[in-house]
């Protein structure tokens, strides 16, 4: 019991202790001067999102193209000058003709929508909803008058518009400058790919160069498959679902298949968002047109066939995650980035998976190699 209590209270045990505490008290000290100086962090965090967003959105459209260029450089279209141009002009071509073919029909669509349906929804908020409430006509005329009491709705659409202008004042700026930029960007980075990645590995140590391109290779691999994968399971889905809609005879099925390609983008809850409006919309213009139930159950084989055939044929097993950790991803770097964590929560999964899946298997070749030059016994 003697030697023991010496062991615990050892000069070794104390230095070891004090220099825990001393840690634990650097650390806070560190995280009550970052609140003290909190309008500070938020200039510095500000200064770093303008520089980091224009070099990130680069980087994955780079991870979107380079392949192409590459292919383009294999079939002996050279220099890198012309196969960059090339792949310039083909997205601009498709990225034009998308506009100039879609835009007089979503425009024409918006029209109509405005001029015919409008009021109809109007009529259908303030007369219709009131007859066929579910819980009838009382508990309605009840709500209304808490509504007006309290003066509810007046107030969120005060302050509906400033919110909203403000917030377009906020994002119109750094969305301008991240325009103008990101051309200039995108053509030098996708120039001198093999470069940049070569002054990048030369600011990594030699003993783990190797480890971090080995990584690097993977990421790239990983997050350009899905960038890839995910714009044409994009583009697939929201053709299908427009032509689909057109068939059971929706009305404004641009918008609504528009809807369902972009929102597509979210796993899981992109597809309960992209199928409200055309559900509301079918109900409130019953008996005109397709029923809500035929929409829900088309939006439903819709996500069927997202998710058993064009997501396998398309994306491969580059996001073969369970489920759950891909929506506790959505959740955590949601929380943390807002839409842009949401958007690139499966990504940012898929590359933990591949930082950890490295190092089993760096782990594993280690214990193998151990294993076999230990000795065997006679």
């Amino acid at each position: 019991m003697i030697s023991l209590k010496k062991k615990l209270f050892s000069d070794e045990n104390l230095a070891r202790i004090i220099k825990i505490l001393v840690i634990i008290l650097l650390v806070l000290a560190v995280f009550f001067m970052a609140i003290q100086f909190t309008s500070l962090w938020t200039w510095i965090t500000d200064a770093i999102k303008a520089v980091i967003v224009p070099i990130g959105t680069g980087y994955l459209i780079a991870l979107i193209f380079f392949p192409l260029i590459r292919f383009l450089e294999k079939k002996g279209i050279g220099p890198r000058w012309l196969s960059l141009l090339i792949v310039f002009i083909l997205a601009a071509a498709v990225v034009f003709g998308t506009f100039f073919f879609l835009f007089p029909l979503v425009k024409q669509e918006i029209t109509n929508f405005f001029t015919n349906d409008v009021n109809k929804i109007i009529q259908y908020l303030t007369v219709d909803m009131r007859v066929n409430f579910v819980l009838g006509t009382d508990i309605y005329d009840q709500l209304v008058a808490y509504i007006n009491e309290t003066d509810a709705l007046n107030t969120w659409l005060d302050t509906l518009v400033p919110n909203l202008l403000a917030g377009l004042s906020n994002i119109a700026l750094p969305l301008i400058t991240v325009i103008s930029v990101l051309p200039i960007m995108l053509f030098y980075y996708l120039k001198d790919y093999e470069m940049i990645g070569e002054r990048l590995r030369s600011l990594i140590p030699a003993k783990q160069e190797k480890t971090v391109s080995d990584l690097g290779s993977r990421l790239n691999q990983t997050v350009g498959a899905y960038l890839r994968g995910q714009l044409l399971l994009m583009v697939t889905l929201g053709i299908v679902a427009t032509i689909v809609y057109k068939l059971i005879g929706l009305k404004y099925f641009y918008i609504f298949g528009i809807i369902v390609g972009i929102t597509n983008i979210i796993p899981y809850f992109g597809a309960i968002i992209a199928a409200i409006p055309p559900i509301l919309f079918a109900f409130i213009s019953a008996p005109v047109g397709p029923g809500p139930l035929l929409v829900l159950i088309v939006n439903l084989v819709l996500q069927g066939i997202e998710g058993n055939i064009f997501q396998p044929i398309i994306m491969g097993k580059q996001l073969s995650m369970h489920p759950l950790i891909i929506l506790m991803s959505i959740l955590f770097f949601g929380s943390l980035f807002g839409t842009l964590g949401i958007i690139f929560a499966s990504p940012i999964a898929a590359s933990i998976r591949v930082f950890i899946e490295y190092f089993k298997e760096r782990k594993a070749a280690r214990e193998a190699k151990e294993a076999a030059e230990r000795p065997v016994a006679p």
